[in-house]
């Protein structure tokens, strides 16, 4: 029987943190006994009632609560819970599982749809019926969003400075918080705080000052993230082409004839790409407007010293420059504009 216990253990186990519950086993022909054999001789570790753990595998910050949500469906696999789950993570349990501040976690909070009961101290029921968009998936359990955890958490712990680090470690990282939904869900509780009732956004502000949260360095952050950074790296790297292009394309009636000369404007031109990429690793110090700024300065010099270069070598040149316009919040990249007319020794005319 052994060599058949075994396999089917290690089976359900390697899906589940190396847990399983004995409903699990039972429906797979593993009975009791088998199980109660291997806990005496350490083969298996009970975590909670039904909820056991193969001997051998590391022991793991959050099994405790992963023991306790699994006995709450014991019978379901864990992987066949998450797409549609009936109980919810949330609470202090769910911030510990977001790696977000420093509450204890027991009793865990577990949030349902249906009323449900227990006599076990560890686990409290609350009957909720969640959003969609405020459940999330975090390493193979179902939690509350990092907005709904935080908002119970101003609901359930009432200690700004408590909720406040989760906010804090939230919007550190690779994670982004959203923080208008923060401030709709905070709504309910902002006359509790000495808000204007409904006043979501102000209970955000007293909670952001609470947790000591820097708009800049929170910027800064932001635009540190892979994702995020490269987007913006494409932005300005976007508007930079196109100003390489009208420069090019305004040159070209006169180049025609001056193999030459295009080769040399365009080994001019390919440090740009370098100064811009340079401008984009700023952003961290200064965020999106000022590297906007910076980028202007940059290409109006640019233009200016190409075509300073330019009239050395062909006399009379027009060429193309840049209007760079104040920065709005719905075109960021700079406009073409007028022209200016440079003589052989690169002044205006």
């Amino acid at each position: 029987m052994s060599v058949v216990v075994e396999p089917i253990l290690e089976e359900l186990a390697a899906g589940q943190w190396g847990l399983f519950t004995t409903a699990q086993a039972r429906a797979r022909g593993v009975s009791r006994a088998n199980l109660s054999h291997r806990e005496r001789d350490g083969r298996l570790e009970r975590l909670a009632h039904g909820v056991y753990r193969l001997g051998g595998v590391p022991v793991a910050p959050l099994d405790d609560l992963r023991a306790a949500w699994m006995s709450t469906e014991p019978i379901m696999l864990a992987w066949e819970r998450v797409s549609t789950p009936r109980v919810v993570v949330g609470g202090a349990a769910a911030a510990a599982v977001h790696e977000c501040g420093d509450i204890n976690p027991v009793p865990y909070r577990l949030i349902t749809s249906e009323r449900r009961q227990t006599q076990r101290t560890d686990i409290v029921y609350s009957r909720r019926q969640l959003d969609s968009r405020d459940v999330v998936v975090v390493g193979g359990l179902p939690v509350t969003s990092i907005e709904r955890t935080v908002a119970d958490l101003v609901d359930e712990i009432g200690d700004l400075s408590l909720v406040g680090d989760v906010l804090a470690d939230a919007t550190r990282g690779e994670r982004a918080v959203d923080l208008e939904h923060l401030g709709l869900l905070l709504t309910p509780f902002a006359a509790r705080y000495g808000h204007a009732r409904g006043d979501g956004p102000a209970l955000l502000e007293q909670l952001r000052r609470s947790a000591g949260i820097d708009d800049i360095a929170a910027a800064r952050a932001l635009v540190q993230r892979p994702a995020i950074g490269a987007a913006l790296e494409g932005i300005v790297s976007q508007a930079v082409r196109e100003q390489l292009r009208t420069i090019v394309a305004g040159l070209q009636p006169q180049l025609a004839g001056s193999v030459e000369l295009r080769e040399h404007i365009e080994r001019m031109l390919a440090p740009v790409l370098v100064d811009q990429s340079r401008l984009v690793s700023e952003i961290t110090d200064t965020v999106l407007a000022p590297l906007l700024q910076r980028q202007r300065e940059q290409m109006a010099h640019i233009t200016k010293s190409i075509a300073a270069q330019i009239s050395k070598s062909l006399p009379n040149i027009t060429t193309p420059t840049i209007a760079f316009p104040a920065p709005t919040g719905n075109s960021p990249a700079p406009t073409v504009g007028a022209t200016e007319k440079f003589s052989r020794k690169g002044k205006e005319q």
